[in-house]
C-alpha cells in the first residue's frame, strides 16, 4: 500500500465516524466505522500486508485512524488471552512491532477515541491487565470469543431484561447473569452499554431495524453461522422474542388429557397451552424466591417451579377424581399475589372432569388423545375413561384404573360395543355437525383446536353433503354447540428446549480435580428419561466417555452421580492434571451441548520443590505463613519450616490479598488441642471487607485458604478441621450481627430432622417415654430409631402434609423402641430392658399438635423472625430444602434476593453458590469476593444465606450444625 492509498483509507474513515457521529450514534466503534466506509471490499485478509515498506512512526501521525482501525479488526479476531494479538497484528501490518509501538499504539488510540468520541475500555480488571490491547477489543463491536456467550445471553437471559418494542437493556441485570452463567468477559463487554445495545437488538430483530450497518451484521453473522450452538441459540433467542412481542393470555381453557399404556399399567398426562413468555420469566424468579413445589390438585410429586410454569406433560397420580371447583395449582395465590396476572393465568388451567372422558387411541393401542366430541369412526378402537361409580360401561373391556377414573376399551367396528356406547350418547349421531379444519390444523393442532385466522367450515355428512361457509376464530375464542371449536395461538418449539449450566465453570478444572462438579438440567416441559453423555478429551483425544439416563428434568447432576464417577478416576486427573488443559463436554443427544474448556488455574503452588514453585502466576506473589493459634495473621516466611509444636500453614500471597492454591500445612507429631485453638477476639465485629487482616473478606479468604490446605500427616488434617470450624464464629458474628449469632448459639442444639425432632417433642408432652431408669443421654438412640420406623410408616410428612396419618407415629414408637433397645444391647447397654415391653397410643390431635411443634423447632422460626422483610423471611422458613442441591438453592436464593433485597444486596446466582458454600463447604467456594461484597452490604442477605445453609444441614449431611 502507497502512501496516497493510506491517505485515502484515512479520509473515508474519517468521513465515515464523522457521519456515525452526526448520527447521534453513542459509542461508535471502529470496526462500525470500517464497515459504513466499506473499507476492505475484498475482504480484510485478502489486504493484507497493509505497510510492507513503510515505518510505524510516520503512520502514527500521517493516519492514526488507519492503523487503529487494522488493530480493531485482529480485536474483532480475538479469541481469548491465549491470542497471540501483537503477532498476528504485526503479520498483518507487514512491519515489527517493538515495546514502545505498542505503547504509542495505546497513546493513538487514546487520544482518537477524544477526538472522536470512539467507544472506550471500561473500567475491570481485563482492561488494568490489558491496558493497551483492550483499546483495540472495545472498538471491535464484538470479538470472536464472545460470540458464544452473546448468543447464549439472548437465549437464556430473563427477556424482560433484552432490548424490545418499547424498552431499552437493562444492562445491571443482564450482568448479573453474565457473571453467573458465563463469567468475567461478557460482563466487561457488557460495560460498553451503547455498543452492546445495538449487537443485542440487531441479533434478537436480524437487524430489521438498521441498527448497525448491513456490512457489520453480515460479520456477525457469519461469525454465528460457524458454530452450531451459536447458532441454534440466536435462532432460539429471535423465537422467545417474537412470542414475547405477541404473547397475551388465553382467557380461561381447559387442558387436554393423554392416557398411556404400559406394561406396569396406565398412565395420565395434563397438559395446557404455555403462557406468554415474558409472564414466565417474571413468575420464575417470584416461584424460585418462595422456594414454590406445588402439587397438581394437591396430590402426587412435587413439581419444580420451572416444570410447573411450563406447557406440560404433568403426571397425574392423585387416587380421587378433583372436584369441578378444585384449583391445579391451589397455593398460586399466596406465592404470586391474590388477583396478580400471573396466579390468574394459573387459574385459568382447569380440566373438565366429566363423568366420562374419551379417548382417541394410536394403532399400537398404547396412547390415547383425549377428544371433546362423541366418536364417529365405524373401524379402531377407543378408550372410555368413567368415574368409579359408573357401573354401565362393564360390558367393555376393562384395561385398569387411574386418577379415580375405570378405563375401558371398546373396538368401534364391533355392533355390540357401538350399541354400548350409542346408549350413552359417546356416539355421533348420523345428521351430525362435524368440522373441517385446515390441513395444516388437522395434521398438527390438538382434535378440536384450529389456529387464528385459519379457515374452517362446518358440515353434515349427508348424503346430501351439507357445507357452511369457511369460517374464523380469533386467539382465545370458542365456538358453542355441536362441534366444539376453540382457536388456541400456535406455541413455536424451542429450539434449545434443554438448558445445561455448569456450576463453578471457569473453575471446572479444579472442580474436576476436587470431584465436586455440578450440572444444573432445567427445561421448560416435563422431560422424563433424558439420556446424557459426559466426554472428556485430552490433547484432542477422547478420554472418558460416560452415558446414562436421567429420571426426569429439571435435576441436578452433583458430585456423587455415577455419570461423573469415571471422571474423578485417579488415572483420568493424574491425566488431566499432567497435561494441564482439556475439554468437558455435556450433551442430550442432539439437544442441547455445551463444551467446557478446562485449564490449571494460573497461581498453583508446587510445594514439592525446594523452594516451592509458583505455576503460571498473574502476578508477584510472596510466601507467608500463620500460626493454627492466629490462622488469618499471615506474616511474611523466608522458608518453610515445621513447627516444633502446633501447626502453621505456608502459602503464596499475591498484593491483592489473594492466595495461591493450595496452602501447605504443617503439623507437629505431638500437639494437643489448645495448640490448634484460634484466637479470634480482635476479628469480631469489623463488617469491612478488608480491615488489616481481620475484615470479614479476609477471613473469608483465610478460611477458604486453610481448607484447601495439602496436607501430609494426620496431625495436619486434625489441625486443618479444627481450624477450618474455628472460623465460622466470628464470620457469623460479622455478617449476620450480634443478635443473630446470640440466637442461633441458643438453637444450636435443635435439630434438623423434623422426625427426630418430633421424638423429642414427643418425649416432652408425654406421648413418648424412655424405659424405666434409662438416662436421657439415650434420648438420641431412641429418636433415630424412631425416625427411621416413621419415613416408612408415614412417608408424607412432613413433606406433604402437616399432620402425621393415624397411628402411624404410635407404631413407629412401638416399632422404634424395639429397635433402639436391641441396638443398644448389643452394645452392651440396657441389659435389663425387655425391647418388647412397649404399647405407646396417643389421639390423633395429639400428634397433630406435636407435629406443628416439631416443624416450627426444625423451621429454626426464632431465626427466621430476624430476617427483613418479614414475608422474605416467611419464605424462607417454609420453603422446602429436602433433596434440594447447591446449585438449585443458588438459583433460588438469588431470586430471593432480588425479590427482597436492595440493589446493593442482589446476589447472582454465582454469587449466592458461594455464599452458600462458604458456610456448608469452603473447598468448594469460587466467586467468594462478589459474594462477600454482598454480604457485607447487606446483613439481611447475609442472615438468609446463613439461614438457607442450616436448613440444608439435614439433606447434606451435618455440614453445618
Amino acid at each position: 500500500m502507497k502512501l496516497g492509498d493510506i491517505d485515502a483509507y484515512e479520509r473515508r474513515l474519517r468521513d465515515a465516524i464523522v457521519a456515525l457521529n452526526k448520527k447521534r450514534v453513542p459509542g461508535v466503534t471502529l470496526v462500525e466505522a470500517v464497515d459504513e466506509a466499506a473499507l476492505w471490499p475484498d475482504g480484510f485478509e485478502q489486504a493484507q500486508p497493509f505497510l510492507t515498506d513503510l515505518q510505524l512512526a510516520t503512520l502514527f501521525v500521517r493516519s492514526p485512524l488507519l492503523l487503529c482501525a487494522i488493530a480493531a479488526e485482529i480485536g474483532f479476531r480475538f479469541e481469548g488471552v491465549g491470542t497471540e494479538y501483537w503477532n498476528k497484528l504485526a503479520a498483518a501490518l507487514g512491519v515489527p512491532i517493538t515495546m514502545s509501538d505498542r505503547a504509542r499504539f495505546g497513546d493513538v488510540f487514546r487520544a482518537t477515541a477524544h477526538k472522536f468520541r470512539l467507544s472506550k475500555p471500561s473500567e475491570s480488571a481485563f482492561s488494568t491487565h490489558f491496558s493497551i490491547m483492550s483499546w483495540p477489543i472495545a472498538s471491535a463491536l464484538l470479538p470472536l470469543d464472545l460470540i458464544g456467550p452473546v448468543t447464549r445471553l439472548v437465549a437464556r437471559a430473563p427477556s424482560a431484561a433484552l432490548p424490545g418494542p418499547g424498552r431499552s437493556a437493562n444492562f445491571p441485570s443482564l450482568r448479573a447473569w453474565a457473571s453467573a452463567a458465563e463469567g468475567a468477559r461478557l460482563v466487561d463487554w457488557l460495560r460498553f452499554e451503547a455498543a452492546s445495545e445495538r449487537v443485542l437488538t440487531a441479533l434478537l430483530t436480524e437487524n430489521r431495524g438498521g441498527g448497525i450497518s448491513a456490512l457489520s451484521y453480515l460479520r456477525l453473522h457469519d461469525a454465528i453461522t460457524k458454530s452450531s450452538e451459536a447458532f441454534f441459540a440466536a435462532r432460539a433467542a429471535r423465537r422467545r422474542a417474537r412470542r414475547i412481542k405477541g404473547g397475551s393470555i388465553a382467557p380461561e381453557t381447559p387442558g387436554r388429557l393423554t392416557v398411556t399404556r404400559e406394561s406396569a399399567g396406565l398412565n395420565l398426562y395434563a397438559t395446557w397451552p404455555a403462557l406468554p413468555g415474558e409472564l414466565v420469566d417474571e413468575a420464575k424468579n417470584i416461584a424460585r424466591a418462595a422456594g414454590w413445589r406445588p402439587q397438581l390438585w394437591g396430590a402426587g410429586a412435587r413439581l419444580h417451579s420451572d416444570t410447573a410454569l411450563g406447557d406440560g406433560p404433568f403426571a397425574l397420580t392423585h387416587s380421587d377424581v378433583p372436584r369441578s371447583d378444585q384449583a391445579a395449582y391451589g397455593d398460586a395465590a399466596a406465592v404470586f399475589g391474590e388477583g396478580s396476572t400471573i396466579a390468574a393465568a394459573l387459574a385459568s388451567r382447569s380440566i373438565d372432569w366429566n363423568e366420562s372422558l374419551l379417548f382417541d387411541v394410536n394403532n399400537e393401542r398404547t396412547r390415547g388423545e383425549q377428544r371433546f366430541a362423541p366418536f364417529d369412526l365405524s373401524s379402531g378402537h377407543a378408550w372410555i375413561a368413567c368415574r368409579a361409580g359408573m357401573t354401565s360401561l362393564d360390558r367393555l373391556h376393562f384395561i385398569g384404573s387411574v386418577a379415580g377414573y375405570r378405563v375401558f376399551e371398546a373396538s368401534l367396528a364391533d355392533e355390540t360395543a357401538r350399541a354400548i356406547l350409542g346408549n350413552h350418547g359417546l356416539l355421533a349421531a348420523r345428521d351430525r355437525s362435524l368440522a373441517a379444519r385446515h390441513p395444516t390444523d388437522a395434521i398438527i393442532a390438538p382434535q378440536g383446536v384450529v389456529r387464528p385466522d385459519r379457515p374452517f367450515t362446518i358440515y353434515r355428512p349427508g348424503p346430501p353433503i351439507d357445507v357452511g361457509e369457511p369460517r374464523r376464530l380469533r386467539n382465545g375464542e370458542q365456538m358453542s354447540g355441536q362441534p366444539r371449536v376453540r382457536c388456541e395461538d400456535a406455541h413455536e418449539p424451542d429450539d434449545i428446549p434443554i438448558s445445561l449450566s455448569l456450576l463453578e465453570r471457569d473453575g471446572a478444572f479444579s472442580a474436576l480435580m476436587e470431584r465436586r462438579l455440578q450440572l444444573r438440567l432445567e427445561s421448560a416441559h416435563a422431560l422424563r428419561a433424558v439420556p446424557l453423555t459426559v466426554e472428556l478429551e485430552i490433547n484432542g483425544k477422547l478420554i472418558v466417555r460416560s452415558v446414562g439416563e436421567l429420571a426426569e428434568l429439571p435435576v441436578t447432576v452433583d458430585q456423587h452421580s455415577p455419570l461423573l464417577k469415571s471422571l474423578y478416576a485417579d488415572v483420568v486427573r493424574t491425566r488431566l492434571l499432567e497435561s494441564g488443559a482439556g475439554t468437558l463436554r455435556f450433551s442430550v443427544g442432539r439437544l442441547a451441548t455445551i463444551d467446557v474448556p478446562l485449564a490449571r488455574p494460573k497461581g498453583a503452588v508446587d510445594w514439592s520443590t525446594t523452594p516451592p514453585t509458583l505455576i503460571e502466576a498473574d502476578g508477584s506473589a510472596s510466601m507467608a505463613c500463620a500460626p493454627a493459634t492466629a490462622p488469618y495473621r499471615f506474616a511474611p516466611a523466608p522458608a518453610v519450616v515445621r513447627p516444633e509444636r502446633g501447626a502453621v500453614g505456608y502459602v503464596f500471597r499475591f498484593g491483592d490479598g489473594r492466595f495461591a492454591d493450595p496452602m501447605n500445612l504443617l503439623a507437629s507429631p505431638s500437639f494437643n488441642l489448645g495448640d490448634f485453638a484460634a484466637a479470634f477476639s480482635s476479628a469480631f465485629g469489623s463488617r469491612q471487607l478488608r480491615d488489616g487482616e481481620r475484615g470479614s473478606g479476609d477471613l473469608a479468604r483465610a478460611r477458604i485458604a486453610w481448607s484447601r490446605a495439602q496436607c501430609g500427616t494426620l496431625q495436619a488434617l486434625a489441625a486443618k478441621s479444627r481450624v477450618v470450624q474455628q472460623f465460622e464464629e466470628p464470620l457469623i458474628y460479622n455478617l449476620c450481627g450480634r443478635e443473630w449469632f446470640d440466637r442461633e448459639r441458643e438453637d444450636k442444639s435443635s435439630r434438623s430432622d423434623a422426625h427426630e425432632a418430633l421424638y423429642l417433642v414427643a418425649l416432652e408432652q408425654g406421648l413418648a417415654s424412655l424405659p424405666e431408669g434409662v438416662p436421657e443421654r439415650y434420648a438420641g438412640d431412641f429418636a433415630e430409631a424412631f425416625a427411621v420406623r416413621a419415613r416408612d410408616l408415614d412417608p408424607d410428612w412432613p413433606l406433604r402434609r402437616p399432620a402425621p396419618r393415624d397411628d402411624a407415629m404410635d407404631n413407629a414408637l412401638n416399632l422404634g423402641f424395639t429397635d433402639a433397645v436391641n441396638t443398644l444391647q448389643a452394645r452392651g447397654s440396657l441389659v435389663g430392658v425387655d425391647p418388647d415391653d412397649c404399647d405407646f397410643g396417643s389421639p390423633e390431635d395429639a400428634w397433630a399438635s406435636a407435629a406443628e411443634e416439631a416443624i416450627r423447632r426444625v423451621r429454626r422460626s426464632r431465626l427466621a423472625r430476624l430476617i427483613a422483610p418479614d414475608e422474605g423471611g416467611r419464605q424462607l422458613r417454609d420453603r422446602f430444602y429436602s433433596n434440594i442441591g447447591v446449585a438449585e438453592m443458588a438459583e433460588d436464593l438469588a431470586a430471593w434476593s432480588r425479590t427482597f433485597a436492595l440493589p446493593r444486596g442482589h446476589l447472582s446466582a454465582e454469587a449466592a453458590a458461594a455464599a452458600l458454600q462458604l458456610w456448608l463447604s469452603p473447598t468448594a467456594c469460587d466467586a467468594l469476593d462478589d459474594a462477600m461484597r454482598v454480604l457485607v452490604n447487606d446483613p439481611f442477605v447475609a442472615r438468609a444465606s446463613r439461614y438457607a445453609a442450616i436448613r440444608m444441614d439435614a439433606t447434606l449431611g451435618g455440614a453445618v450444625s
